[in-house]
């Protein structure tokens, strides 16, 4: 396989060692599974010992049933090697890898802190042979300071494998296993990819896959282990706008992927559920199948979006210490909003470009998952403009109900009753007249507030046989011909 693109920096995200150097063995990782053509396996597993910190080392081990590998691609962390204090991480990795046609199992030894021309720095090691089995895969196995801070790393890897989860890759299977052992007794850690959801096929697309992980993960509230049961009965509730967008050459089937899904929990489902009119998101970012902090310039995207055309209120937004970006509610109707945006290359892996992804991709995956929202649920999205029309829609209702029904024309009466639908034979009352007309009314106002529906006409609020835009009218007879268009 050829050497994939490095990851994209994570900057201050990382700024452990120890998240830095996971982060990157971890994406090319799933690399080498998105390269394979059968179901592959990813497996990320730590041991801590229970002696007391800086005493033994933290073991962890990140293998896979993708293709294998190349050394090449473990010189990428020569840098991160450099920079990070030999008291931390003595730079040697224990590789062991395979390809499908391999007839046997080859381990090295990589030592990153010698000088590249030390004959210490590479180390091939005794070959095992396969006995006939046919099979592919790498394990890097490395040993890293034990430090205080230890548990904090923890708690990150177990959110960061969680996030995985989320964008639940099709043909590969995720899992976390945590060893760790303390006076209190045993503390371990097993996680496995999971959804209440049916089984997904394998043809399901990437972006419906992103659906279904996130629904789960908002529905427990973003925590790697509980579930709201409050929340997961009412899962159908949920309010989904997706958009997906690409610049892919479709004759080599190689370019950029842009996915956006925007999840709303309407109402809190349980008055004890703690995400109650939640004031904040913390958008999802992945690149490539991992999470990933997010650009500046897709943060740019986020912040200059027009959110009030959309029914939201964004009162600020900023970037936090691990690269997420946070966006604030202002006036939130929503129990939570969840955001969640996946870039990724197709083609070949040598073939993608070290780049960003572009700011006009990500802006129009955005903007098509809002509107898909305004036009699946209108009246709940309405823009601060189509709000404040509404907020008069009762009074007009009434007035024009008021005006219909006090006529002392019986056949004026009967004209508008008709017009509004309404049969003669109902029993007519001001409510239900006032009630139908301002039902029409709001409708007309979410037609018009979502652009895409608007026709060259706007809707009539009484519904009647359409001129023909060839007929002239006499002039005579104009004055007597008066349309009122709503």
């Amino acid at each position: 396989m050829a050497s994939p693109s490095p990851p994209p920096t994570a900057s201050s995200t990382s700024s452990s060692p120890h998240r830095k150097l996971l982060h990157s063995l971890i994406y090319w990782a799933v690399q080498r599974c998105r390269v394979s053509e059968s179901p592959c396996r990813l497996t990320v597993s730590v041991k801590r010992s229970p002696e007391p910190a800086r005493s033994s080392p933290l073991r962890i081990a990140v293998s896979d049933t993708g293709v294998g590998s190349k050394l090449e691609e473990f010189l990428e962390l020569d840098a991160l090697a450099r920079d990070t204090p030999v008291e931390k991480w003595d730079g040697t990795l224990l590789i062991t890898t395979t390809g499908i046609n391999d007839k046997t199992i080859y381990h090295y030894q990589f030592n990153l802190q010698q000088e590249t021309s030390s004959s210490a720095r590479f180390t091939k090691l005794s070959t095992t042979y396969k006995s006939h089995a046919i099979f592919s895969g790498t394990e890097v196995s490395l040993c890293l300071s034990n430090e205080a801070d230890v548990d904090d790393f923890i708690l990150w890897l177990v959110g960061f494998v969680h996030k995985i989860f989320v964008l639940r890759p099709a043909n590969l299977a995720c899992e976390l296993f945590i060893e760790q052992t303390d006076s209190a007794g045993s503390g371990n850690v097993c996680m496995s990819q999971g959804s209440d959801d049916v089984h997904l096929p394998i043809t399901t697309s990437s972006i419906d896959r992103l659906v279904s992980g996130l629904k789960d993960y908002a529905l427990s509230h973003g925590n790697a282990s509980d579930k709201c049961e409050a929340c997961y009965m009412n899962r159908d509730c949920l309010k989904i706008g997706t958009g997906a967008v690409n610049n892919v050459d479709r004759r080599k089937a190689k370019g950029q992927f842009v996915e956006v899904v925007i999840m709303i929990a309407h109402t809190s489902s349980d008055l004890s559920c703690w995400i109650s009119n939640c004031s904040s998101t913390q958008v999802l970012h992945f690149e490539d199948f991992i999470p990933c902090p997010i650009s500046q310039s897709s943060f740019n995207v986020l912040m200059s979006i027009d959110w009030q055309s959309y029914g939201f209120k964004l009162k600020g937004g900023f970037m936090d210490d691990d690269g997420n970006a946070v966006l604030q509610w202002d006036n939130i109707t929503f129990a939570r909003v969840d955001i969640a945006i996946h870039t990724y290359h197709g083609g070949a892996v040598n073939e993608w470009k070290i780049s960003q992804p572009e700011r006009h991709l990500v802006r129009k995956a955005l903007k098509s998952a809002l509107l898909g929202l305004k036009v699946d649920h209108a009246e709940d999205f309405l823009s601060c403009h189509g709000q404040k029309v509404r907020e008069y829609v009762p009074d007009l209702a009434e007035s024009i109900a008021g005006l219909i029904l006090s006529s002392s024309d019986q056949e004026f009466q009967d004209e508008c009753i008709a017009l509004l639908g309404l049969g003669s034979d109902q029993d007519l009352t001001e409510g239900s007249v006032r009630s139908c007309i301002g039902e029409k009314m709001n409708r007309i106002i979410e037609m018009n507030d979502t652009k895409d529906n608007v026709e060259h006409n706007s809707p009539y609020l009484f519904e009647c046989e359409k001129i023909d835009e060839d007929s002239q009218l006499d002039e005579d007879d104009a004055d007597q011909d008066m349309i009122l268009d709503f």
